[in-house]
């Protein structure tokens, strides 16, 4: 029964390892299952026979008999047997059963006695990093004999992928003892080669945050998301309870890291809730097959990124839900506490940020043709050659005139078994990124319409295209309006029009595309656009709109000799008398009435557009949000626009229709 037990621990152990067990190109079956020589010789010694037997590896074997085999990070293999004594495997229990290994066995005088004592005293408190440093790191699934002079990579049962190069007879550049009876030991379950030093262990960089104890605030972090769960195909099953359902006589757990390759939602099925975005890294750090850079901030990098984020993080204790809202109603996402969620907000994106895939950026020389880059070459240059970086996540970071984009890797480079680490005492992301700018294309799916409040869009609005290029001359010199099209809030008879639209991110081209408002300081602006673009698009034409307009025969334009120059003094003087006034409000939320939103400023003053071209008027100055809706699900800020010509004003030439290109929220935290 304890073999059995043993068998179906180690094969669980190792069953994804033989499958992705990397093999020497010369070794054949034989060389795999056999012990050297013959497939026919009989050896009865199993590898722990070898190892106990042998004089110059009685500190390995020491470390083996008192080192536990670990199922997962936190539950070891362990049964209780006919006694009732609960027994822990050991991995001298692992080398004496029937999985065909090689072992790289440290000699005697790899270790210093102070080595030698260090391990011994970490079986008992830190089991697991044992197995995975050291006992796995000399063993491998299969033989593979010392023979030839290739140069193999092996996959050893830590999973990863060491160097044994048989020409030099190095194991991870560790000299191998060629001496007779020191290396190409046939044992019934395996080969032994003994090693005049300890293969180095590398991190990788999930590893590294989690148990080289060099980023202690990191670290924390990181383990607060580990999550542990069942897994029931490794399980040992028993008799089914009374019900029939089934019980476990020995129960496996599995264990992942929400950070390493998620991007996920808190389950819940409110989504009316409050509930934050928990974005990681997108990228399996854990992996050994990647080539990755990791910044790794100390615990002063956390800080110091902790203290440029706090600010902008800062959480109302209500929001109105802007989804309910629509449907006639005013609810309040209240079912959280806004100080954790700005310790989970300002962490989590920290963190987020942090990792870059080497083969997923930009070419040097050029994106498409360019040279690849090179682990090596990125580290040597800090990737200065790179047009920009994009991080697992997705974030594109350029150069910008406040901040150079190699910045972000300052720090000391530490190489892991996938890639490097940065480790650094800054967090060099510019502001720019942190609390940007956020850029919305006005359209219909922006506008926020609420029923009963006393700020709800009237008249009619759509959205109208207008070709740059079609009327290129006019976008050279009046200017263009982005993505070639633009939206019109119109009148309802002589009711000026009034509109309120989401202040959330929409555009591509911004530095970061779907921004939200965070707390912090903001000029409100928008670029506004002549309503004679709306004439001209709807025209198609210079021709159809000069032909419509003076009501001349589309068949003789052609001979009128209608030059560009014409045009323009025409545009010039119908501009003058298209001008508009409209007032700008923000509607935001402040804990001051009890979760409702309010509008700054309370009593507006109304601003006048001249309408000559496409321009970027400030209609808010120096205006600071409270609170944050950054992760924040169904609210938001709003922006209401109310035109305000009156009667008067427009029999002397001003209009009330209101063309909107943009809306800009432009950050005024900027990097030193």
């Amino acid at each position: 029964m304890a073999k059995k037990r043993l068998n179906m621990y180690l094969g669980a152990f190792t069953v994804g390892v033989a499958l992705l067990a990397t093999q020497g190109c010369s070794d054949s079956w034989d060389e795999h299952y056999s012990p050297e020589g013959s497939s026919n010789s009989e050896v009865t010694e199993t590898l722990w026979d070898v190892i106990k037997n042998n004089p110059d590896l009685t500190r390995f074997a020491d470390i083996l008999e008192h080192a536990r085999y670990y199922r997962d990070e936190k539950h070891r293999a362990e049964y209780v047997d006919e006694s009732g004594k609960t027994v822990t495997y050991t991995y001298a229990d692992i080398l004496k059963s029937g999985q065909v290994t090689t072992v790289w066995a440290p000699v005697n005088s790899a270790f210093t006695e102070d080595e030698y004592k260090d391990w011994l005293q970490r079986c008992e408190t830190d089991g697991y990093n044992v197995q995975q440093q050291f006992c796995t790191n000399h063993i491998a699934l299969w033989r593979h004999p010392l023979s030839g002079s290739e140069i193999d990579t092996i996959k050893v049962m830590n999973g990863k992928n060491l160097i044994f190069d048989k020409g030099a007879a190095t194991f991870q550049s560790v000299q191998i003892d060629t001496r007779e009876g020191m290396c190409n030991i046939a044992a019934a379950n395996g080969t032994l080669h003994c090693l005049k030093g300890v293969a180095p262990f590398n991190f990788n960089l999930y590893e590294y945050v989690k148990f080289s104890g060099d980023l202690p605030l990191f670290q924390e972090y990181m383990i607060s998301k580990d999550t542990t769960y069942f897994y029931e195909k490794e399980s040992i099953e028993g008799k089914p309870d009374i019900y029939g359902n089934p019980t476990y006589v020995d129960s496996v757990y599995r264990m992942s890291n929400q950070l390493v390759n998620k991007s996920y939602l808190p389950q819940s099925t409110d989504y009316d809730k409050f509930l934050t975005n928990q974005l990681g890294y997108n990228a399996h750090v854990e992996a050994e097959d990647s080539m990755f850079i990791m910044i790794t901030p100390t615990d002063a990098g956390w800080n110091a990124a902790y203290d440029k984020l706090k600010s902008f993080y800062v959480y109302a204790d209500k929001y109105e839900n802007k989804v309910k809202g629509n449907s006639g109603t005013t609810e309040y996402i209240e079912e959280y506490q806004a100080d954790s969620v700005q310790e989970q907000g300002i962490k989590q994106n920290i963190i987020a940020p942090l990792v870059f895939n080497i083969h997923k950026q930009p070419k040097i020389g050029g994106i498409q043709t360019g040279t690849p880059w090179t682990l090596e070459y990125f580290i040597k240059t800090a990737g200065a050659e790179a047009e920009y970086f994009l991080n697992m996540r997705g974030d594109t970071l350029r150069s910008l005139d406040t901040w150079d984009k190699t910045t972000l890797f300052n720090g000391t480079p530490k190489k892991m078994s996938n890639g490097y680490a940065y480790v650094s005492d800054e967090w060099n992301f510019p502001v720019e990124y942190y609390k940007p700018d956020v850029h919305v294309e006005v359209n219909g799916l922006h506008l926020f319409y609420k029923t009963n409040d006393a700020q709800s869009f009237k008249g009619r609005g759509s959205t109208r295209s207008f070709n740059n290029t079609a009327f290129a001359e006019v976008t050279e010199r009046y200017g263009k309006v982005s993505k070639n099209n633009f939206y019109l809030l119109e009148p309802s008879g002589t009711t000026n029009p009034q509109g309120e639209i989401r202040l959330q991110g929409n555009l591509n081209e911004a530095y970061v595309p779907n921004a939200r408002v965070m707390s912090g300081t903001y000029d409100v602006k928008l670029v506004l656009v002549p309503y004679w673009y709306k004439l001209l698009s709807d025209a198609g034409s210079w021709k159809n709109y000069y032909c419509a307009t003076y009501s001349v025969d589309p068949e003789a334009y052609d001979t009128l000799g209608i030059d560009t120059t014409f045009m323009m003094h025409y545009i010039d003087s119908i501009s003058n008398l298209e001008k508009n006034k409209f007032t700008a409000q923000v509607r935001y939320a402040n804990n001051a009435k009890n979760g409702k939103d309010v509008l700054f400023p309370t009593s507006p003053k109304a601003i006048e557009y001249d309408a000559k071209k496409v321009d970027t008027v400030t209609v808010i100055e120096n205006f600071t949000f409270p609170y944050s809706y950054k992760d924040v699900r169904n609210s938001y800020p709003t922006l209401v626009l109310v035109g305000k010509p009156s009667a008067q004003e427009v029999r002397k030439g001003y209009i009330r229709e209101i063309c909107i290109d943009r809306i800009i929220l432009e950050s005024k935290e900027k990097n030193q």
